[in-house]
């Protein structure tokens, strides 16, 4: 009997996810257990998994398709099985073998005109490289017409003197191609972070405020706590960005107009307050959550910054720990950055840029030469919800708890 593939719901605020890369084709014998093919949410990439041994029989979207959380996606069942189609009252497929879409070569060139983007795997390309093989005159049959590694080993036995390219004069002597628009190759992650930078620059008016806040009583304020915590024996790493995570999340329960979100016409402000922690990645950048961070302590804070950390790291998170925010802070400071223009991670109104210290000199109340260490902030805000005097209000209560940290313990 067959089984559907369906739509994981990888988070508690998705609704849709969108077909990142098939790792089968119709036909194919699949393992359960075995990942068919890879989604992406709003947040996340993940793998989709067979939930039974067998073949898989048919696939109900492509690559770039959005399905609804629940949506089939597939099936799998046994080979020759009569696949009934949803809502259908009689079998719309049986399948038997694996068979690529044959499409003659010559073809492509009669579809495709002069300047066509031109979509094709690293790998297609690498092998079309190889075998001099003229990437303009193949047909493409994956998800918008891109050329696959099965289109390069087509054209190969086809023999298709239209898409060989016979001397290097007349690869020289061939319409140049764009390599910006020839394939971007992009990983699954960073093709999910593309759209989302894009669409969040798309639906929202961003603004970036800048503030220099003196950091020496927060420094000192590390300091005695570190020291504390050593000498309990306390498995606590308090590091600056708990400390300025805690003085967000006081500051953002002063102006809940800071902690909210802002989608479809709608403005909904939060009392609770679940804190972003953007964190980089070898691949990309993720965002796990801290949820209810205005109910932590700093210790507790501290403990589950990390603990989220570590598991983004390590590919552990799944979509609930990166969904759900509410505000996000992400830190340049170790790269050396002072100022920047953090990206809104939407539906979020707002965002803190946090900086590398900067040391200034400075006159005293007495007119004498001191030397300070200022920590720069940059406040990203969506100026259709948030006008410019509230964001510089957040920065100056922000500031409050930077230059007075004892406050942070209450």
């Amino acid at each position: 009997m067959s089984e559907v593939i369906v739509m994981p719901k990888l988070g508690m605020t998705m609704t849709e996810g969108t077909i990142v890369e098939w790792y089968k084709e119709v036909g194919d014998p699949v393992i359960e257990g075995e990942a068919v093919l890879m989604i992406s949410s709003e947040k996340l990439n993940q793998d989709v998994e067979a939930p039974v041994s067998g073949i898989l029989l048919t696939k109900n979207a492509k690559v770039d398709d959005q399905l609804e959380v629940g949506a089939a996606i597939a099936v799998i069942g046994e080979e020759g099985e009569a696949v009934m189609n949803a809502g259908a009252s009689k079998p719309v497929a049986v399948v038997e073998t694996a068979q690529a879409k044959t499409t003659p070569v010559s073809e492509a060139a009669a579809k495709r005109s002069k300047g066509d983007r031109i979509f094709i795997t690293p790998l297609a390309r690498k092998m079309a490289k190889e075998h001099q093989l003229d990437i303009t005159l193949i047909e493409g049959t994956g998800g918008n017409g891109r050329i696959t590694k099965r289109d390069i080993e087509r054209a190969l036995q086809e023999g298709s003197a239209a898409a060989v390219v016979q001397s290097k004069s007349e690869t020289a002597s061939a319409p140049s191609i764009n390599e910006e628009f020839v394939g971007a190759g992009l990983r699954p992650m960073r093709k999910t972070i593309a759209r989302n930078m894009r669409r969040s620059l798309d639906q929202t008016a961003q603004l970036t405020l800048h503030r220099k806040v003196n950091a020496n009583a927060l420094i000192d304020f590390q300091k005695r706590l570190k020291k504390q915590i050593e000498s309990a024996d306390l498995d606590v790493k308090l590091t600056i960005t708990v400390l300025v995570a805690r003085a967000a999340v006081l500051a953002l329960q002063e102006l809940k107009q800071m902690n909210s979100h802002y989608a479809d016409g709608k403005l909904t402000e939060f009392d609770e307050v679940h804190l972003g922690i953007a964190t980089s990645l070898e691949d990309g950048l993720v965002v796990p959550v801290v949820k209810d961070a205005h109910q932590k302590t700093i210790g507790t804070l501290a403990k589950e910054i990390k603990a989220i950390s570590t598991k983004a790291r390590n590919g552990e998170a799944d979509g609930d720990l990166l969904t759900g925010s509410t505000f996000t802070i992400t830190n340049l400071g170790a790269s050396g950055i002072e100022y920047f223009t953090p990206i809104l991670n939407t539906p979020e109104t707002g965002i803190l840029g946090v900086g590398a210290f900067q040391d200034e000199l400075v006159l005293d109340e007495e007119g004498k030469v001191q030397s300070i260490k200022k920590i720069p902030f940059s406040i990203t805000f969506d100026h259709q919800i948030v006008d410019g005097a509230t964001a510089a209000e957040f920065l100056s209560v922000l500031t409050k708890y930077i230059e007075t940290p004892f406050l942070l313990v209450f």
